[in-house]
C-alpha cells in the first residue's frame, strides 16, 4: 500500500472511531438520563466536524483546517434549522420519518444559505 492509501485509512479510521463513539454515549446517555432533551444536548456533540478538522490539520495544514471549520460552522447553523424543523413537523404531522425528511431536506438548503452568507460578508470586509 501507498501512503495516500495509508493516510486514507487512518482517516477514515478516526472519523469512524469519534463519530461512533460519539453516537454510541449519546444513546447510552438517552437510557440512563431520565431528562430526554437534556440527553439530546449530546447529540449535538460535534464529533464529525472535530475529526475532519484533526485530519484536515494533520494532512492539508492550517489553511484547510480552516476552511473545514468554516464550512462546519454552516452546516451546524444548518443542524440548528434541523432540529426545530424536526421538532416542530413531529409534532404537528405526528410522522418521525416524514419529519426527518423534512428536516434534512431544511438542513441543506439552509447551510447552503448560511455559507453563500457567509461568504459574502466575508467578501465585504
Amino acid at each position: 500500500m501507498n501512503n495516500d492509501t495509508i493516510k486514507f485509512i487512518k482517516d477514515l479510521s478516526l472519523r469512524f472511531f469519534l463519530g461512533g463513539s460519539a453516537v454510541a454515549g449519546c444513546y447510552l446517555l438517552l437510557l440512563i438520563i431520565p431528562w430526554k432533551s437534556v440527553a439530546g444536548i449530546f447529540a449535538a456533540f460535534p464529533a464529525v466536524m472535530i475529526a475532519a478538522v484533526i485530519m484536515s490539520g494533520c494532512f492539508e495544514g492550517n489553511d484547510h483546517a480552516a476552511q473545514t471549520a468554516f464550512g462546519a460552522t454552516a452546516g451546524m447553523l444548518g443542524c440548528t434549522v434541523c432540529v426545530i424543523t424536526a421538532e416542530r413537523t413531529m409534532h404537528y404531522l405526528q410522522n418521525w420519518p416524514l419529519a426527518l425528511i423534512f428536516s434534512l431536506i431544511a438542513w441543506f438548503i439552509s447551510s447552503a444559505f448560511f455559507i453563500t452568507l457567509m461568504n459574502r460578508y466575508l467578501s465585504n470586509e
